[in-house]
């Protein structure tokens, strides 16, 4: 017949045994694999152009002009650590991202985000320690950090990030940043009594309370320079967008750098007015001077432990967006493993140099890639960049106004607050995305980093769950141009008056109960698909095992009184219900099969013969190769046991269903039962069902089956 599949797949012993020799074969190089791909530095570098070195000096001195006022706003505004951490950490993160990244346009370093969980993590678990034990702590935490991001890229485990999806992602960003925008307010206004490690809601309550104690040139400070921001920020933007004048597309990317020295000049050329009081930032020591190192003791890493999961998670999430992001924006693949690796290596080996945790980072990633930078030797000149500032700049870097990085931190949060607009396309399209969406923004906003991202994980896994254990099961029909739907499923079913479209007429063959499982057939969701086969079985075919006594039947069963009361329900003027001949089993989306799954379609099947009393045989379609060699026991029905199952006939012999060696007799005979239940496999729901009807014939008149079933 056309569609069947006419010969037997490999078996499972076959598959493992041709797995194993593909391994054996792979083995010797795999290794050097590896190895190889710790390094991508060893693949393109030996092919690099020196054209390219142009567009990467421009792109990471643009960024490293960038970096410098962001990590010394970061550290000190939101980890609540000295600046000079902020610039280590910027530098190193850098230079060795740059030797282990598969993405040219990401730099690591300090983020909003991260910066805000450092600084909530300390707030938490090292409240009230003096400022060396704080610094400690978050060098420490990096360091652990790194390492548990080193065994999760080294040993590939990067598919954990798949379970986040983009929308948690998204929600929990953009509350990240009002909640990052929210506690830079009293710095702003130089309002000093309010704890910004306190929830945003809290914060946002203590700061209109105590906005009259706001100081006035920290005000002024802080006020004017975030307007002059925003002047540049838009000023640019218009006249690249709108005149065409390209250029000023740097001066909008370092519209911090300018303001920082400009306020930091008003600063020094102030600082002997006594009259004039606001807050600056003081010493930085010079040059590499005031670099400090974790506690790499085990005993004090009982300390840091608690804090770890959520900066894993956070670092790692931010990370891989930015890079999947960027590296789908500029056509080119990248390693979510290794690039785990690479933050890793940057923030273990960070720490030794005086940095705290890092991650890839959206705004200084945005500026590299429109800078046009052409490789990771941009991260190289970012580096090097910030060093130098390190050896340079230091004695003017003390007379930064607080109040202008707080605006510098407002300014460079302001595109994660815009993922908020995410909110409304994901409500029209998928509820669960939006609440997904909503579950990150709104922990984030009501409660702290950390606690937010245990929420969005949860409701990830949750969902993912719920999607496994409740899949879609479809009873289709076919349409007059041969297209097979379900009208139900699919929301076809709506009424004309509605603006959606409605169904195109169905009709399927009689007595065929055809349908579709969009999951794949396991444990959590069987018992599910075989409650909703039952129910479209009792709603749809006549009830016809009326020769089995009560008595005989199982106590619990109930079906025939449930059958009568919904021909009750329908009354007597609708046509009677036709019996049932054959299940059809469209597979094309079933992408797995456990024991669990064949189990239940066997217990649909001794179900849908005490409904019938008579056997009904299953046909599938577009069943994968791999499971086929488990689903031919649903012809064969059997578990313990083959049966030669007819209409009216008696079991027969009992055999042993698994047996570790057979005979060449036995073999040979199983070989030919197994052909025999092929019969009832398809590549297409079309010859599936053209063979159901052709073979179930005598059903459709209402007479006992007569089809055997193998």
């Amino acid at each position: 017949m056309s569609g069947q599949i006419g010969q037997l797949p490999r078996t499972h012993h076959q598959e493992l045994k041709a797995s194993f020799r593909r391994l054996a074969k792979d083995l010797p190089s795999l290794p050097g694999h590896y190895v190889k791909s710790l390094f991508p530095i060893a693949s393109w570098l030996p092919s690099y152009q020196l054209e390219w070195l142009w567009g990467d000096f421009v792109a990471g001195l643009t960024v490293g002009l960038v970096a410098v006022p962001q990590s010394i706003s970061y550290a000190s505004k939101l980890a609540g650590l000295p600046a000079q951490f902020g610039l280590y950490t910027s530098f190193i993160g850098a230079l060795l991202y740059a030797l282990f990244a598969t993405s040219k346009d990401v730099t690591i370093g300090p983020t909003a985000v991260l910066s805000l969980g450092v600084g909530q993590a300390l707030s938490t678990y090292a409240s009230g320690a003096s400022t060396a034990d704080q610094v400690l702590f978050a060098l420490t935490l990096a360091f652990w950090t790194g390492i548990i991001q080193l065994i999760i890229g080294l040993f590939r485990f990067g598919i954990i990030i798949d379970f986040v999806p983009i929308p948690v992602i998204s929600g929990f960003t953009a509350g990240a940043g009002i909640q990052v925008i929210i506690s830079q307010l009293p710095t702003l206004l130089g309002i000093k009594t309010v704890n910004t490690n306190n929830a945003p809601i809290q914060v946002l309550i203590d700061f209109f309370k105590a906005i009259s104690t706001s100081t006035q040139w920290d005000s002024t400070f802080g006020i004017t320079s975030l307007a002059f921001i925003l002047l540049i920020k838009f000023t640019t933007d218009y006249a690249v967008k709108k005149r065409g004048i390209t250029w000023l597309k740097y001066v909008g990317f370092l519209k911090n750098t300018i303001v920082l020295i400009i306020y930091t000049g008003i600063s020094y050329a102030v600082k002997d007015n006594k009259n004039l009081s606001f807050s600056i930032v003081k010493t930085i020591p010079y040059g590499l001077t005031g670099i400090q190192q974790a506690n790499y003791g085990v005993s004090y890493a009982s300390k840091i432990f608690p804090a770890l999961p959520g900066i894993v998670v956070i670092s790692v999430l931010e990370h891989i967006a930015v890079v999947k992001t960027y590296g789908r924006v500029n056509g080119y693949t990248t390693n979510p493993n290794q690039e785990i690796v690479a933050m890793g290596l940057a923030n273990s080996l960070g720490s030794l140099v005086g940095a705290f945790p890092a991650t890839g980072s959206f705004s200084r990633s945005a500026i590299k890639a429109a800078s046009g930078v052409r490789s990771p030797v941009g991260s190289f000149v970012t580096g090097i960049v910030v060093i130098i500032c390190l050896f340079s700049l230091t004695n003017a870097l003390y007379y930064i106004p607080s109040a202008v990085l707080s605006a510098i931190v407002i300014n460079s949060v302001a595109d994660l607050v815009e993922k908020g607009k995410l909110a409304i396309p994901l409500f029209r399209s998928d509820i669960f995305d939006f609440l997904g969406f909503a579950v990150g923004f709104i922990v984030v906003i009501v409660s702290s980093l950390e606690n937010a991202i245990y929420a969005s994980v949860a409701w990830s896994l949750l969902v993912l769950l719920f999607r496994i254990a409740r899949p879609r099961v479809q009873i289709l029909g076919r349409t007059a141009t041969g297209a097979w739907i379900d009208p139900a499923a699919d929301d076809y079913d709506t009424p004309a008056t509605s603006s959606v479209s409605v169904a195109p007429e169905t009709s399927v063959p009689t007595g065929i109960l055809v349908l579709k499982i969009d999951e794949a057939l396991t444990y959590p969701n069987s018992n599910y698909i075989l409650a909703i086969a039952k129910d479209a079985v009792l709603h749809r075919f006549k009830y016809t095992n009326t020769e089995t006594r009560r008595a005989d039947k199982n106590w619990s069963d109930t079906t025939q009184e449930q059958y009568k009361a919904l021909e009750k329900k329908k009354g007597q003027d609708t046509d009677p219900p036709p019996n049932l001949r054959a299940v059809v089993l469209d597979f094309s989306n079933v992408t797995h099969v456990d024991f669990s799954g064949f189990q239940t379609l066997l217990d649909l099947k001794d179900d849908l013969e005490r409904y019938t009393g008579y056997p009904i045989p299953f046909y599938f379609a577009a069943v994968r190769r791999t499971q086929i060699r488990l689903l031919l026991g649903v012809p064969l029905h059997v578990i313990g046991a083959d049966r030669n199952v007819t209409a009216g006939s008696v079991e027969g012999q009992q055999k042993k269903w698994f047996k570790f060696k057979q005979t060449p007799e036995e073999a040979a005979a199983q070989e030919q039962r197994d052909l025999a239940a092929l019969e009832y496999f398809f590549t297409d729901l079309d010859s599936a069902v053209e063979a159901a009807v052709g073979q179930t014939t005598s059903v459709v008149q209402g007479a006992k089956a007569t089809v055997n079933i193998v």
